[in-house]
């Protein structure tokens, strides 16, 4: 007779990939944004780090600032990686921000596809980027093989003259339309959305998720840097509760990837009350 693994002992649940729901999304600072984070991902953690959580994981976000200051050659082999452990690397929003700031969007899009890039993530703005140049950006990046994301955050993100204020599900859904009818392949909802609505997110992100299907949103959690200390495990399990526990969910660091799962489940998550 075999021996039974743990798996078997405590009847754990597989979620093979590609999955659509239950997905964790990972943020990797690299060694760039001390002292904010204790996680340092070099390549030598990471080997060891993908190994025993790779399974659970399913895309990451690489921040600009390790995309903009690290080595070409150890980036790359960085990418590779988590490519070989079937976690996808994604340029996040603020990269793109960042190159528009520039005027360098083609150039910088380009430039993440060569490092081995396969996924970019765009972000709504306001009418000063026009619909028909966000449709070439998302055009270039289809041509050269990449998938795209687009976020959700409230506009004052892209100009800080405007006050914080919710966005109603019109406002989320119009937002995102173009993306998702040129193929972007996921809708990112920004925590601070979630912030601004309070007691409305039931209703108006709910009717985000009715509108699109939960398996085409995931909910992204405040970084450790942006909020109180485990401030990003009350949004996960606001993200949870209202929306079940195949919901989802991005922005998670390494010390938090194995406790994802426990928040995820009713019983294990209020005896972490």
């Amino acid at each position: 007779m075999p021996a039974k693994t743990m798996r078997d002992v405590f009847t754990i649940a597989v979620y093979p990939k590609p999955r659509a729901l239950r997905q964790t999304w990972l943020k990797d600072v690299g060694y760039d944004e001390a002292p904010q984070y204790i996680e340092r991902m070099g390549l030598v953690e990471l080997e060891d780090f993908l190994e025993v959580a790779a399974e659970r994981l399913d895309y990451v976000k690489i921040v600009t600032s390790q995309i903009i200051f690290s080595p070409h050659a150890w980036l790359k082999r960085k990418i590779e990686a988590y490519q070989r452990f079937a976690v996808e690397p994604y340029l996040d929003h603020s990269f793109f921000m960042q190159a528009y700031r520039r005027g360098v969007v083609e150039s910088a899009i380009e430039a993440g596809r060569e490092l081995g890039f396969r996924v970019i993530e765009f972000m709504n703005t306001t009418d000063e980027v026009s619909p028909a140049q966000w449709k070439a950006w998302r055009k270039l990046a289809r041509d050269l093989g990449m998938r795209v994301i687009q976020e959700h955050h409230p506009l004052y993100h892209w100009d800080q003259r405007l006050p914080p204020r919710a966005s109603s599900a019109g406002e989320i859904l119009r937002g995102a339309e173009a993306a998702l009818a040129d193929g972007a392949i996921m809708l990112m909802i920004d925590h601070e959305e979630f912030d601004l609505q309070g007691e409305n997110t039931a209703r108006e992100i709910g009717k985000v998720v009715e509108a699109l299907g939960l398996e085409t949103i995931v909910f992204e959690a405040t970084s450790p840097k942006e909020g109180p200390p485990l401030y990003w495990r009350d949004n996960l399990k606001t993200y949870f509760e209202l929306f079940g526990e195949h919901a989802n969910v991005a922005n998670v660091m390494p010390s938090q990837a194995l406790y994802v799962e426990e928040l995820r489940s009713p019983v294990l998550r209020a005896k972490r009350q």
